[in-house]
C-alpha cells in the first residue's frame, strides 16, 4: 500500500534524525560486540584463501558471472546473503550472529560500524588492486593511517528537475531550493532527502561553505537555511522522490544520481539530473570485512578480485552505477561510459566533494538537522 507522504513526512523526518543519533551512540559503545575483546586485524597474502566467502549485499548488486568466475579461479564457494534495508543490514552486522566475510554498504553506514569496532582494518598487502582506485574517492591518508573500506561504485547527490517547469537549467543552483525568491514558484512540489548529512551538505554548498566544515556557526547558518526552505517543501524523502518526479508529483528533488537514472526514462526530454554550480556531494557504496568474518583472507581476495579492471567494469555495468576503478573505464559498455549522469565531466568533477564521516561531524550535522525538522 502506498503511504501518504504528506501525513507521514513529519514523523519520518523526526524519527530519522533520532535514529541516526541513537545508532551512532549505540554502535560507538560497542553495541553487538564485547567492547573488552579486541579482534586483531587480519594479515593476509595477496590471493590467499582461507575458506568460503559469505557476502552480504542488496539483491542484484553482484553480477552472477562475477561470482562464478571467482569461484572457478579459487575453487571456493561464495555464499550470497541479502538485505532489504540499511537498518536490517546494521542490525545483522552488529548482532554478529551471521559471520559475514564481505559486506557491501553505504560509506556513511560503514563509518558508524567502524567507530563501533565492527569492521576490520584492511591489509593493503592483500589488496594490490587498490592502485586502480580513483584517488578522488579515497582518503589521501589511508595508506599511512589505515583504512576499513574499499569503494566499489559511486555517484553524486544533486537535483532532479522537470525541465517543463524549470526551463533555465544552464546555471542550476541549490538556490532553486534554498533561495526563497526563486523557490516559492515551486512551493509544495520540492523535496529534500531524509538524510541529515546530505541535506545539510546541500545547504553548506549553497552558502559557499565546505560540507565537511566543523565550524558550528556555519552549520547553524545552514540549519537556518534549511528551516526557511521547509515552508515550501513537499517533505523530506529518501525513498520515493525520483518516482514522484517522474510521475509529475514533484518539480524539483534533491537525490542520488542512480535513483534518478533508475526512475527517469533515458529518452525523456522532460527531466534532467544536474550537479548544481555550487557543488555536490559524492556518495559511495563500499566493501568492508566485519570483525566476525571467519575467512578474512578470502574476503580480501574477493575484494581485490573486484578491483580487477574487467571485473570492476562488469559490476558497474550490471548495476548501472559508476565504477570507482579508473582501470575499468576502458572496459565499460560504450553507452555506460558516455553517460554524463554516471560519469560527470572533468569540469563538473571539480565541484564534487567526498563527505567525511567522523563521529564529530555526523553528530554536529544530525543535531542541527533534528532542530530543523522538529
Amino acid at each position: 500500500m502506498r503511504r501518504d507522504f504528506r501525513v507521514l513526512g513529519p514523523v519520518r523526518r523526526w524519527r530519522r534524525a533520532v535514529v541516526v543519533l541513537l545508532i551512532s551512540s549505540l554502535v560507538a559503545c560497542g553495541f553487538g560486540s564485547d567492547p573488552t575483546e579486541e579482534v586483531p586485524s587480519p594479515v593476509c597474502a595477496s590471493g590467499q584463501i582461507d575458506g568460503e566467502v559469505v557476502l552480504l549485499s542488496r539483491d542484484g548488486q553482484m553480477a552472477p558471472e562475477v561470482i562464478d568466475r571467482f569461484e572457478r579461479r579459487y575453487a571456493v564457494d561464495v555464499k550470497e546473503l541479502f538485505y532489504e534495508t540499511d537498518g536490517e543490514m546494521l542490525s545483522r552486522v552488529t548482532a554478529g550472529a551471521d559471520p559475514f566475510d564481505v559486506v557491501i554498504l553505504r560509506q556513511d553506514l560503514a563509518a558508524i560500524l567502524w567507530r563501533g569496532g565492527q569492521l576490520h582494518a584492511l591489509d593493503p598487502i592483500a589488496l594490490p588492486g587498490r592502485v586502480n582506485l580513483d584517488t578522488q574517492l579515497t582518503r589521501p591518508d589511508s595508506d599511512t593511517e589505515g583504512f576499513y573500506t574499499v569503494p566499489l561504485v559511486w555517484g553524486t547527490v544533486g537535483i532532479g528537475l522537470n525541465v517543463n517547469v524549470v526551463p533555465d537549467t544552464a546555471e542550476t543552483s541549490w538556490g532553486l531550493i534554498f533561495d526563497l525568491s526563486q523557490a516559492w514558484i515551486y512551493a509544495g512540489r520540492v523535496s529534500l532527502l531524509d538524510d541529515p548529512r546530505q541535506v545539510m551538505a546541500a545547504a553548506m554548498f549553497y552558502l559557499g561553505y565546505s560540507p565537511n566544515s566543523a565550524n558550528r556557526d556555519e552549520v547553524r547558518e545552514a540549519g537556518r537555511v534549511v528551516a526557511e526552505a521547509k515552508a515550501h517543501l513537499r517533505g523530506f524523502d529518501s525513498e520515493d522522490y525520483a518516482a514522484r518526479l517522474a510521475d509529475g508529483g514533484l518539480d524539483l528533488a534533491q537525490g542520488r544520481s542512480d535513483d534518478f537514472l533508475a526512475a527517469l526514462a533515458p529518452a525523456s526530454d522532460d527531466f534532467l539530473y544536474v550537479i548544481p554550480q555550487e557543488g555536490a556531494a559524492i556518495w559511495l557504496e563500499s566493501m568492508a570485512v566485519p570483525v566476525t568474518s571467519q575467512h578474512p583472507c578470502s574476503a580480501h581476495s574477493f575484494i581485490d578480485y573486484l578491483l580487477e579492471p574487467r571485473t570492476g567494469a562488469l559490476v558497474a555495468d550490471h548495476i548501472g552505477e559508476a565504477t570507482a576503478n579508473t582501470a575499468s573505464l576502458s572496459y565499460l559498455m560504450p553507452e555506460t561510459a558516455a553517460n554524463r549522469t554516471l560519469y560527470p565531466t572533468l569540469l563538473a568533477r571539480e565541484r564534487l566533494v567526498l563527505l567525511e564521516y567522523t563521529e564529530e561531524l555526523d553528530l554536529l550535522y544530525a543535531e542541527e538537522f533534528a532542530l530543523v525538522v522538529e
